[in-house]
């Protein structure tokens, strides 16, 4: 039944643009360590295990941290609830941290330097703080990966779907303490890869009809 909650709400998000707060529970970096990257795991709504990158430098975070945080999806091209969304150039902005992300699902697990290289540079996209230094690897990857990002944003991100990424943002939309300074202790955002709209619309008819069978049963 939790299942069924986490992806009627991810569902309505992809058609909408936005769904109800969901209470996500960060569980576990990569291997153990955040400069690694992408993914970090979460239980999202309930549903253990889900894969999601951070996009926010300034943030951080450790296993157990829980907090409510509004669903976009990036699709709809509204920005209204994102953390970063004051940002010149917002929108294509986080169509190149989709693009990205979706470029580090499609890499293989064993695959952590171009990984880890595409995390980094999607924390340098929002915030040129990013410390290049803290990558394995050093900052050739991610500025590589940052120039293939902003060549695909020139060309229009030719085939990109990007209904398939979802952006958790806290409640605590920019991360901010009662005196609006910067808190770093605040939640971070994060992204997750998803099957498109259709994909989705399946999965949830034929969840709906196993539990409904269920019940009757």
């Amino acid at each position: 039944m939790k299942r069924l909650i986490v992806l009627a709400a991810l569902f309505l998000a992809s058609v909408s643009g936005f769904a109800a707060p969901v209470t996500i529970i960060f569980t576990s970096f990569n291997q153990g360590l955040w400069q690694l990257g992408y993914p970090y795991t979460a239980n999202v709504a309930g549903v253990p295990g889900v894969a999601v990158m951070c996009d926010d430098w300034a943030h951080g975070g450790e296993p157990t941290q829980t907090w409510k945080a509004n669903v976009t999806n990036l699709g709809t091209g509204n920005l209204r609830l994102l953390r970063f969304n004051q940002l010149t150039d917002a929108l294509t902005l986080y169509h190149e941290a989709g693009w990205l992300l979706l470029q580090a699902e499609a890499t293989p697990p064993t695959d952590l330097q171009d990984r880890q290289d595409i995390n980094f540079a999607v924390w340098w996209t929002f915030d040129h703080n990013t410390d290049f230094g803290q990558d394995p690897q050093g900052p050739q990857g991610p500025l590589s990966w940052l120039a293939k990002a902003n060549a695909e944003a020139l060309a229009g991100f030719p085939g990109v779907n990007f209904n398939e990424v979802l952006i958790y943002t806290p409640l605590n939309q920019y991360g901010v303490d009662a005196q609006g300074h910067l808190d770093p202790n605040a939640p971070q955002e994060v992204m997750q890869p998803v099957p498109e709209p259709a994909t989705l619309a399946l999965l949830a008819g034929g969840l709906l009809g196993l539990w409904g069978r269920r019940k009757l049963g």
